[in-house]
């Protein structure tokens, strides 16, 4: 089932969503290699700093993760059609603005949820930054600031009368944060209230979550973004099962600890050894939840200093899950990794018990990314 936003026409009804200090471009890559149509979008970048910082990398995006959209948030009209104006040079297929962030960071002034409570505001915002770009335009909100002002349905209304393409409603209110659950009946009321597409997003953990989320909505798509941290494979996993009603096999625990070091690996590439190393701690945590055992080497995994760190641990963990055959199907994929990208493989022999040194050194590499 395709789905249509404005002039993009998506293969896919599901939905990776901004999510800060997740949604890179080396998430995003390992998002695609498990479901080339799926939707992405940036992290969320700030309008006015984008102004400030225009070559800020937030908004890089790579030839193959098409479609994608970046995410901008602020409350000036004016400055977020500049902004939205760049996203759209940098090769975005939609622009997507952020009014649900319920960090109290955003909200202390009049971004993200907050203009939940502005509506007029909100309805320039969308208005003036329609105007101002040929590309689709959605907007992502909850279901109101607080249980006391449930605003969704009248707010996806205005939302959708100012010109927006597309949204996605998380199913709680700014006040629950991430806490409680996420209601998916109230969502669903405001699809029924909009002619637009809507996705639906909240407590989507397990493909089954998508299937009965879309089912109780009625919702055009189904917008996935915790349950993918430590399990990129969930969003090809529900693409198949809506496709097919048939299920992938999850990857084994080797596998995912395969993955975990390439994520790790490809953010230092990408961002430079202190600030990718710092980042890759959260999601390698991430991965390994749901090992058996793991938590002793999750502890030493938030300690990292380098990517060989991160090689010598997972390592270990490979071989308490797999054997001396987990231990090696690690090693070589860290090795072959190395050699395609024509990096120093260790000396001596690969298999043996601590021949953990393949990881190259990353430590004289400086820092690239631009925060």
């Amino acid at each position: 089932m395709t789905v249509r936003i404005g002039s993009l026409t998506v293969k896919s009804r599901v939905y990776v969503p901004p999510m800060a200090g997740v949604t890179d471009i080396v998430f995003r890559e390992i998002v695609r290699s498990v479901d080339s149509e799926c939707m992405l979008a940036t992290e969320m970048v700030s309008s006015r700093a984008l102004l400030n910082r225009p070559e800020t990398r937030l908004m890089d995006i790579a030839a193959d993760e098409h479609p994608i959209g970046i995410q901008i948030f602020g409350h000036e009209p004016d400055i977020m059609a500049s902004a939205a104006q760049m996203a759209q040079a940098k090769g975005a297929d939609f622009v997507d603005i952020n009014m649900g962030c319920p960090v109290p960071k955003i909200t202390k002034g009049k971004d993200g949820c907050a203009l939940m409570r502005e509506p007029e505001l909100a309805r320039e915002i969308v208005r003036t930054v329609r105007s101002a770009i040929d590309i689709p335009l959605t907007v992502k909100f909850r279901l109101g600031w607080d249980d006391q002002t449930r605003t969704a349905v009248a707010f996806g209304e205005m939302i959708e009368e100012a010109g927006a393409d597309a949204v996605t409603v998380h199913g709680r209110t700014r006040q629950q944060l991430y806490s409680g659950k996420a209601d998916w009946e109230f969502i669903g009321k405001v699809k029924r209230a909009l002619s637009i597409p809507v996705f639906g997003n909240g407590d989507v953990f397990e493909t089954q979550d998508a299937a009965r989320l879309l089912e109780v909505t009625g919702c055009d798509g189904v917008a996935v973004a915790r349950g993918t941290l430590g399990n990129p494979w969930l969003i090809g996993r529900i693409t198949k099962l809506l496709e097919t009603g048939k299920l992938d096999d999850l990857p084994d625990d080797v596998e995912r600890l395969i993955t975990a070091y390439m994520h790790c690996l490809g953010l230092i590439r990408y961002k430079g050894v202190r600030i990718g190393t710092n980042e890759s701690r959260r999601h390698l945590t991430h991965y390994t939840k749901g090992i058996v055992g793991a938590a002793p080497y999750r502890a030493r995994l938030t300690q990292i200093e380098s990517a060989a760190d991160g090689a010598q641990i997972l390592a270990e963990l490979a071989e308490l899950v797999g054997g001396a055959e987990g231990r090696r199907r690690f090693l070589l994929a860290v090795e072959q990794n190395n050699f395609e990208n024509c990096e120093e493989i260790s000396k001596g022999d690969s298999h043996a018990k601590n021949s953990v040194q393949a990881p190259v050194d990353f430590d004289p590499v400086a820092p690239v990314a631009i925060p």
